[in-house]
Formats: C-alpha cells, structure tokens, sequence
C-alpha cells in the first residue's frame, strides 16, 4: 500500500480511538419516561423493561483492510464486538445496537460497506465524508441529550446543526442546504462554478481543467498554439487582430510587423510616438522641423537661416559669433559688441563722439583723451611731467609751461621776470637768482646808494639815477633844476624861487602880495584876468568869462543846485541830486532796464518747459534765450510781450539740460538776466505689452521712440523675492524682448524705461504670471479591458488641483472629467470599453488659470 493510503488508514484508525475513548461519544442518561407516539421512523415506543431504540443510518466508505465497522455512540461501560469485515459480502450492511441498560435507551447504527470498501483511494473521499458525517452525528447527539431532558420526548430536533456556517439545516430533509459555492453534507467543501463543466477537476474550490480547457470554469477552449499579443483565443481557433494572418497570428500585413512600434491598418503601420516611417523605423523629429530643414532618424538638420530641436527658431548670421543671443534671427549683441553678427567690437560710450572706434579701442580726435575720449586732452600729454586735469597741465615739481616743457625757476621769478630754461630773466629794476633784489636805474652812476630801488643821492647830485646836479633848496620845489640852476616855475622866482610872483603881473588889475593878486573889484582870477560870476558860482565851479562852470555834481547859473550822474540818462527826473526814474528803468543814473524776479520753473515734460516770474515795473517785452549747457549747443531765442509774466519754452530735446534766461526789453535795451538751469524729461515708455506668456519665458514688445536715447532697460522682478530682478539693457533700435529662465506660475513685475547721458527715465510697468507648466511624463499602467492606471509627475509651479479627461478616441463627446488634488500623482479609471482606444488629457489649475494638456492615448 502506498504511502498516501497507509496515512489515510491511521488517520481513520486515531477517529475510532478517539470516539471509543469519549471525544466522539456520547453518553444519554435519561429517566424512563411515557411518551407520545413518535412520529419519526428512527424511534421506538418504549415499553416496561424494554428500552428506547434510535435508529442512525450512515453510509461510510472506509478502507477494506481496517475494521471499518465500530460502534460510535457506544456507552463508556458498553463493550464492543468487532466484526469480521471478511464475513460480510461487498455491497451488504452491518447494523449494530449500543444498549445502555441502565437508562434504557438503545442506538442503533447501520453501517452501509459499499463495494471495493476500505481500499483508501489516493484522494481519501470516503475519509473526507466520514468526518462529516462524525460531525453531524455529533451535532445531533448533543440535540437528543437535550430533548431527552426534557418533559416529553418526541424524535424532533430541536437544535439544528450549524452546516460548517455556510448553509443552512432542513427538517424536512434531515440535512444542509448549502450556500452558492459550498457543498458537502455539512458545507464544508468548496464548489467550483458549473462543476467545471466536466472538463476538469475541483479542487479547493478551483476548477484543474483538463487539456483543451480554460477559463474559470472550463467552459473556453484552449487554442493549439500561443495566440500571441495579437489576437484572441476564440472556441479554439486563434482570431487575429486587424493587420496579422496566420495559425497563431504571428504574420503581419506590415512591412517588419511594424518593428513593435505600432499597429497595422491595412497592411499600413499606423505608428506609435515618436516613430514613423513605412515600418516605425524611423525617429519623428519635434513638428516635422517645421519644413525648414531635413528629419534624419528623430534629428533635425535645419535649413539655412533657422535652428532649434525643431528649426523653429530664427538663426543669426556666424551664430552671433557668441557675442550675444539671437531672437527671431536678429542678434542681440552683449555689451562691448555691435553689427549684424556681433563680429565688431564696440568703445565705451561710443567715444562720446570725439573720437574714432577701433577694434573696441577708442582713437580720440585732437583734444580729448581716455578710454571713451570723455577727458579733454592736454598739449604734449604735458610731456610726461605733470597730470592732465580738465585740458590743463599740473606740472610736477621742477617744471612749468602750458606742456610743461620748461624747467621752472625759484619762486617763479616773484612774477618779476621770465623764467628760461630754469633761469630768471629779470624785469628792469630786479636781480638775484629769483629776481627778489631791487636794482637802482644806472646803479646811481655811483653818486649816491640803492636803498631797496631807489638812489640816496649824495649831496650836490639829484635824480632818480643821482645823475643831475642838485639846486639850492632843492628849488624849493617850486622850480626845476636844470645842470644846477633852478627854472622856476610861474609864480616863483629868485635863487632857489623862494619867491613868490604873480602871473602876469596880476594885469594891472590888481597887486601882487605873497604872489597872489590882490584884483580890483569886478575881477578875480590868479592873475586878476577873470571876470567874476554870480556868487562866485558858490565855490561849485569856475567862472569863465562871467559864466559859472559848474563841478560835477553841481548846475545852475551860480552852481547852486546839486546835478544828478549822467543827467539821469534823460529816463527819469532830477530832484536834489537824486534821479527819480520813468517806469521800466531803474539805478542811480536811471541806465538799467527794471530786470524780471524770481523766476520759477513750474512744470517740465520732456520737450517743453513752463517758466513764470515777476516785475514789478512794465516793460516793452521780455527776451527769452535757452540754450544746452552741453558743449556745442545752439543758442535760441524767442520774444513775450511785455504784459505777460509767463511762458513756455517748446520743441526741446528729451533727457538734455538747458540754461534758460530771462531778458526785460524796453526800449531796445535789455536788462540783466534771471536765469535757471532745466533738464527736460526723458518720455516714459508706451505701448508695454506681452506677446507670448510661456511657463518659462515671456516675449514683451512696445511702441518705438522718435527721439534720440543711449538705451533701453527692462528689468523682471519676481514680485515675491526681494533680490528676484533680472536688468537687461537693449539697443535703442529693438522694440521687443524675449526673456526666458522664468519659473513657472509666478508672478513677475516687467518694467521699462530709457537711458541717456546716464539718466534713467521714468518707468513703464506691467505684471504677468508664467503659465502654470502641466503634469509630466503622463504614463498609462495596468491597462485591463475596463480600466487603467494613469500616472503623471506634478508640475513645478504650485496648483489647486490636477484635471484629467479621458474619452473614446472614436466618441470624443463620450468625455469624462475627474479633478484630483495634489500630492496624488495616480488615479484609476474604471468603466471603460474593452478593445477600445482612448484618449487621456491632463492639465493643473490655478486659480482661473490653467496649463497646455498632457495627452497620451491606450487601448483597453
């Protein structure tokens, strides 16, 4: 006997041992009692002195080679008989009786042995059904102990049996009716669906189908052959997929099956991404590089004039030769590089126009030096012995001159002399190494001593070289001394003209008396010569010839009257000397025009400058000059009434300042100016606006200026980062910028101005927000025929939510919305169509905003 059957046999063996030694057996004792006819078959009306008789039948398979044959319910002080298995015919019944004497109850047992009994088959049933069997019967054991107990006794249960909690006990077949996938006679064993339609085995439940047979229960038949990915085991026969042929559909209608990469429709691949190509051989390159150039394997290789992974950008001649970046093939040169191609270097400040670039190098004109020739130059460089400040040479220590050429002299020569080669060439009247020494003219001809320039005669010699003799007295110094004799002057006479005379003798008309005349009455004069005026012109002027010559200051016929200074100019009235101006003209001669005051600036825009000031007098008009403070500039002019006290100066240049004058005018005569210098504003920027919003890049243009500027500046600032300021500076000629390095879903402040002479004008500003950028690498997984698990990667940016449609390629208004909130990056849709094509989108949101969808397809 093999193996397998010897432990079944034991285990059978262990049951009976168990049930003679209690675990199974059941002991009834009940009182005699008078009971009611019974209905039931299995039960015998008690009589005096005979017991009450149950009868049990069971249908045990056991093995043929044990004593299969025991009494189960047998009493503890019951003994048992074994029987000879031998001596009953195959296919017959033992009954046994288990008497209880002392309680008169007798079980009866019949125990059916089939044919081939005992032979403990491989797969143990008839050991599976005994144990069922045991169970049951111990159920209803326990059901008669407690009906026994009671008052009456009839051949009822009262306590059903549990069917194993998978069915349910019927009274009227004594036994369980089991729950859908259980059976057994006490629902224990699983069910396989259909019974596996009896083409395989149940086996806990599963159905072992046998060959030929699939499905759960074994209701499909298997194909010969592997079917493969492309087609279906229909009753047997393998039903190809559109596009394949053969026994096991292996065949393709496509060239290379297609090589994998996708479908065959009608003996065309239909390819799957990126691949294309007569059999999805070939690399699809990004939008067909826009038909600018050739697809080689997935690659672009761009036309002349364009670039990029897809040719869509404009390419710049030589590549800007990577002196700046290209946008929309014009190149935008980085500072300290010009032309179409960025190939020229550019100078600093363009040389400020006073000078000729050169290889990045500035050749300033005559004049002017420094890297950007904004220095004025010094003549010679100042021969390399001093510092050039402002044009003009600081000369070192030792040297002198406009170029510093010269070797200065001590002290400079005091200023008294000319400095050559270092040496002082003296003024007449100096000397000495620094010309410090006053020299005597002629040295005194030795007649006398130099005394700081001037000769001390000695006695007898005058001069101021000692070179003439002296007089007596020295004249008196009322006389010249010419070769020691004294030439009185008039009026004086004698030796040393001691003496006094009167000119001419005082005419006759008077005497002389300490050389005054003393005149006649009716005369005056030095020599009485002179005919007296009225009050003797009250010593305020000469009388001539009778009439009175006024000094200045004085007038009238005796000069008695104080003159006003020019006459007043004839603009005004005299009054005791004082002038009393007309309207328009004012100061102590009346010569000047009343100037205009306080001049104020009240408003400036970038080509116009409103002036106003105050007068207090009328005048004919008011000059108004203007010209730039700049070198160079022109000077204008223009003319306002004389009622007005306000004006606006117009058609001026933005961004430049300007020395603004006032005139008063009356009369042809100007006045002194009021003046004020005035820069005019530079325009602020107009038309600020934004050409294309990317996740990462956004493209400003706005309207171009007719005026003259250094420079544009735009600058992004993330408005929630205090350093997040990106400042470029862009020609003067460009109009539009593209700026890209942006994070997506931000907020960006974009502001504009201009530049000139290093004066930033007023600003133009705007806000964005970058596209919030949509999920990444959107993949489906764990497709089945009626569901599929999308997964994505979330976006950079912060979102509210993730929004996913998914739709029947062939019935696009068939679409669905689920809306999923972040961190999940999966969702299961279920529900689908099976062998059905669908397309899946995803975009973020944010707020009202909203991302470019992610799109892939699948097939159920």
């Amino acid at each position: 006997m093999g193996t397998q059957s010897l432990l079944g046999c034991l285990l059978l063996i262990t049951l009976i041992s168990l049930s003679n030694a209690g675990l199974l057996k059941k002991i009834l004792p009940h009182q005699r009692q008078t009971l009611s006819p019974p209905t039931e078959h299995n039960v015998t009306l008690p009589s005096a002195g005979q017991p009450v008789v149950f009868s049990h039948i069971y249908n045990i398979n056991v093995s043929a080679s044990s004593l299969c044959s025991v009494d189960l319910e047998a009493p503890e002080d019951t003994q048992h008989y074994p029987k000879d298995i031998a001596a009953v015919p195959p296919g017959h019944h033992v009954t046994e009786h288990t008497v209880n004497g002392e309680n008169q109850i007798v079980f009866t047992h019949r125990i059916n042995i089939p044919r081939q009994a005992c032979s403990c088959t491989d797969d143990f049933p008839g050991l599976k059904d005994l144990v069922s069997r045991l169970e049951m019967l111990e159920g209803e054991v326990s059901a008669l102990r407690d009906q026994c107990s009671s008052e009456q006794l009839t051949g009822e249960l009262g306590t059903k049996p549990y069917c194993n909690g998978h069915g349910k006990y019927s009274a009227e077949t004594c036994g369980c009716i089991c729950d859908p996938g259980w059976k057994g006679p006490n629902c224990t064993e699983a069910e396989c669906p259909a019974s596996c339609h009896d083409r395989g085995l149940c086996v806990d439940g599963k159905c072992e189908c046998y060959k030929g047979f699939t499905g759960e229960d074994c209701a499909l038949k298997t194909c010969p052959m592997d079917c493969g990915a492309h087609s279906q085991c229909v009753g047997g026969i393998c039903v190809c997929s559109d596009g394949f042929f053969g026994e096991d559909c292996s065949q393709s209608r496509c060239l290379n099956n297609c090589l994998g990469r996708g479908r065959c429709d009608d003996g065309d691949c239909v390819c799957d991404e990126p691949w294309t190509g007569f059999d999805c051989s070939e690399l699809i390159c990004p939008k067909d590089c826009y038909d600018r150039g050739r697809c080689v394997n997935g690659t672009c290789y761009c036309d002349e004039g364009f670039s990029g992974e897809d040719c869509g950008e404009h390419s710049c001649p030589n590549n800007c030769h990577g002196n700046g970046f290209c946008v929309d093939g014009k190149c935008v040169c980085t500072v300290g590089y010009s032309g179409k191609d960025c190939s020229q270097l550019t100078c600093l400040n363009d040389c400020n126009g006073r000078g000729t670039c050169f290889n990045g190098m500035c050749i300033c004109d005559s004049g002017y030096q420094g890297e950007d020739c904004s220095q004025l130059a010094c003549l010679n460089n100042c021969n390399n012995r001093g510092q050039c400040i402002n044009g003009r040479c600081s000369c070192d220590v030792g040297f002198h001159g406009d170029d510093c050429s010269e070797l200065s002299c001590p002290n400079n020569c005091l200023q008294k002399g000319r400095c050559v080669n270092g040496q002082c060439v003296c003024d007449e009247g100096f000397a000495g190494e620094d010309c410090s020494i006053r020299t005597c003219p002629s040295n005194c001809y030795g007649r006398g001593e130099c005394i700081e320039g001037h000769c001390v005669c000695h006695v007898g010699f005058v001069g101021e070289d000692c070179s003439q003799l002296s007089c007596p007295n020295n004249c008196r110094n009322r006389g010249q001394c010419v070769d020691g004799q004294c030439v009185c002057d008039e009026g004086f006479r004698g030796e040393d003209c001691s003496q006094k005379a009167c000119p001419n003798d005082c005419l006759a008309r008077g005497y002389c008396l300490n050389g005054k005349c003393i005149c006649q009455q009716g005369y005056t004069g030095d020599d009485c010569s002179v005919i007296i005026c009225l009050d003797y012109c009250n010593n305020r002027g000469r009388c001539v010839n009778g009439r009175c010559i006024c000094e200045i200051g004085y007038e009238g016929e005796s000069c008695a009257e104080l003159s006003c200074i020019n006459n007043c100019h004839d603009k005004g009235r005299c009054v005791s000397g004082q002038c009393f101006c007309d309207e328009g003209y004012i100061g102590e001669d009346c010569s000047e025009v009343s100037p205009p005051k306080d001049l104020t600036v009240s408003e400036v825009s970038t080509d116009t400058v409103d002036l106003s000031w105050n007068n207090e007098m009328l005048v004919t008009e008011y000059l108004i000059t203007y010209v730039p403070t700049s070198p160079g500039g022109l000077l204008m002019d223009f003319i306002v009434p004389g009622d007005k006290t306000a004006a606006t100066v117009k058609e001026l240049e933005p961004g430049i300042e300007y020395l603004i004058s006032v005139y008063a005018v009356l009369s042809n005569k100007k006045s002194i100016p009021v003046s004020a210098r005035v820069a005019t504003d530079l325009p602020q920027p107009e038309g600020l606006r934004f050409k294309s919003v990317r996740e990462t890049s956004v493209e400003v243009v706005w309207d171009q200026l007719d005026i003259s500027f250094d420079n544009w500046e735009i600058y992004f600032r993330n408005t929630k980062e205090e350093n997040g300021k990106v400042v470029s500076t862009l020609p003067t000629s460009q109009n539009e910028f593209l700026q890209s390095g942006l994070g997506p879903g931000q907020e960006y402040e974009v502001s504009l101005s201009i530049v000139k002479n290093n004066t930033r004008g007023p600003q133009t500003s705007r806000t964005v927000t970058t596209k919030t950028d949509g999920p990444g690498q959107v993949e489906v997984k764990d497709v089945t025929d009626s569901s599929a698990l999308i997964t994505w990667f979330l976006p950079v940016a912060p979102v509210d939510r993730i929004t996913l449609f998914y739709m029947p390629s062939s019935d696009p208004s068939d679409e669905t919305t689920v809306d999923v909130s972040p961190p999940d990056k999966q969702y299961n849709i279920d529900s689908l169509r099976p062998d059905t094509e669908y397309i899946v989108s995803i975009i973020s949101r944010r707020g009202e905003t909203t991302s470019d969808p992610a799109t892939t397809t699948f097939t159920t």
